[in-house]
């Protein structure tokens, strides 16, 4: 193999780790093996246009939203066959003609996926912010549970009121995804001591330990009228596209709690609103939303007892050192001829 133009294009402003770390890990990048010339150049889209360009369907007019490219950049694109990114120019085939493969820097790739990557390999960093988030996602489902948000306003007012929370033990949480977030959450749930259902694209994988009842896609109602909770994790697919919209919150058990750590797409946000007004689900999580960053005027803010974070569910510098640990691994892989990790099946979108 010749040498190999390697091109770091992901935001700067994430990774948040001291810049010796990221030196560090730039150098180590370097160090892996001669043929390897490292070209740091940022391509960075907003996040709504990286949030839209994610959002099936995938609209014409988007594109005007796209940055100009810099002569920088149209030069590194000439010459780079890896790249470690979170965004890709629309028709980068055309401008990156030498291109073989793509590591991204989450595990979301929907909008990856719109800019043309016939022939192009593409690697997620799928499991490395596992742990955080579902962190992330129990901390939600306890602060709801355990009415912290109000013991605090009872704190700050003092007042002599007693709210007192449920118990999670013997109730029942439901997971949908299986991955990496969504088998951590599961196993949290069984060290509470619930029972623990899941809903996972192909049901009949073995089932885990920790999870009592696995859920097709097909027996959603079913499935979310068995929670008392139930957590979000699954990827950003055709097929779970507003998978919970009206009906599936109608379907859910009254009183229920919802969070979301997938993907944005994933829920109808006017159908989850009525539900909080409605009374259906007493409470309500979500890290993402259909458009990020979320706007002022979004009706999210008013709806009742809905908790929002703007897409921080992750420990961003555990987050950043996992992916270089992986991309230096695919990169050790890639150069030796070997299978890479977390290769998309361009089938399933994942």
């Amino acid at each position: 193999m010749d040498e190999l133009v390697v091109g770091i294009c992901y935001p700067p402003k994430w990774d948040v780790r001291p810049a010796e770390a990221v030196a560090a890990d730039l150098a180590a990048v370097r160090a892996l093996d001669p043929r390897v010339r490292l070209v740091d150049c940022r391509y960075v889209e907003s996040d709504t246009l990286r949030a839209a360009r994610g959002t099936p369907p995938l609209h014409d007019d988007l594109r005007s939203l796209a940055p100009e490219l810099t002569a920088e950049q149209r030069a590194l694109f000439a010459e780079a066959k890896v790249v470690l990114t979170a965004d890709l120019p629309f028709d980068v085939r055309g401008l990156a003609p030498r291109l073989r493969w793509v590591q991204g820097i989450g595990a979301g790739i929907g909008h990856l996926l719109t800019a043309g990557l016939e022939g192009v390999r593409l690697t997620t960093a799928a499991g490395i912010n596992g742990a955080s988030v579902a962190e992330f996602a129990l901390a939600r489902l306890l602060e709801h549970a355990k009415r912290l948000r109000e013991m605090d306003e009872v704190q700050r007012a003092r007042d002599a009121r007693r709210p007192f929370g449920e118990q999670l033990a013997g109730r029942t949480l439901g997971v949908i995804g299986l991955g990496h977030i969504g088998s951590r959450l599961a196993r949290f749930g069984k060290a509470l001591d619930m029972g623990v259902v899941a809903m996972r694209r192909d049901p009949s994988l073995p089932r885990p330990s920790y999870v009592d009842e696995v859920f097709a896609r097909d027996r959603l109602k079913d499935f979310l009228g068995a929670c008392d909770a139930v957590l979000a994790a699954a990827p950003e697919t055709p097929q779970t596209a507003n998978l919970m919209d009206a009906d599936a919150f109608a379907a859910m058990r009254p009183g229920a709690f919802f969070c979301n750590v997938g993907r944005g797409s994933l829920v109808d946000e006017d159908a989850l609103i009525e539900a909080l007004r409605g009374g259906r689900l007493a409470g309500a999580a979500l890290d993402v939303t259909r458009v990020e960053p979320l706007p002022a005027d979004s009706p999210l803010f008013e709806a009742p007892n809905l908790c929002l974070s703007p897409h921080v569910a992750t420990a961003a510098g555990e987050h950043f050192t996992g992916v270089f640990t992986l991309f230096r691994d695919n990169l050790s892989r890639y150069l030796d001829g070997r299978p890479l990790v977390n290769e998309v099946d361009p089938g399933r979108g994942y």
